[in-house]
């Protein structure tokens, strides 16, 4: 394993009110450890965000992920290869699972392709697919 890939609902954790007491205490473990994003997950985070009904929050949010996404150099933001594609389209005929999102998907695939563990609070999604999974909230 080379480093972590954060997953849409672990980023959106920390961006709560009030973040699992857990997956603070996760985050403060891997602090100097290797976190990587998929640019799948930029784009569900700026979906999410920008859909935010309360404008005052969503400023809020919009300043803490500009600030944190552009933090990020060009190396920690993963594309989505052919090399990321073609394991995706493996993954999605591996598994028949009527829950598993196209993108949650692009996702795993991408951990999958760069050696990476998947930081997710939904590992039962990715069960099977042969990725080290790490749930911050346990």
């Amino acid at each position: 394993m080379n480093g972590y890939l954060l997953a849409t609902d672990v980023i959106a954790e920390t961006l709560a009110t009030r973040p699992a007491p857990k997956v603070e205490a996760w985050f403060a473990w891997a602090y100097d450890r290797p976190k990587f994003l998929s640019v799948i997950t930029a784009g569900e985070m700026e979906r999410a965000i920008r859909g935010v009904a309360d404008a005052r929050r969503r400023s809020q949010m919009l300043a803490w992920w500009s600030f944190a996404f552009r933090g990020l150099g060009s190396e920690l933001l993963l594309p989505v290869t052919p090399a990321v594609a073609a394991r995706w389209g493996q993954m999605m005929v591996s598994v028949s699972r009527p829950l598993a999102r196209e993108t949650e998907m692009l996702v795993a695939a991408t951990a999958a392709e760069h050696g990476l563990a998947l930081v997710t609070g939904r590992p039962g999604t990715f069960a099977g697919l042969g990725l080290d999974l790490i749930d911050p909230f346990q």
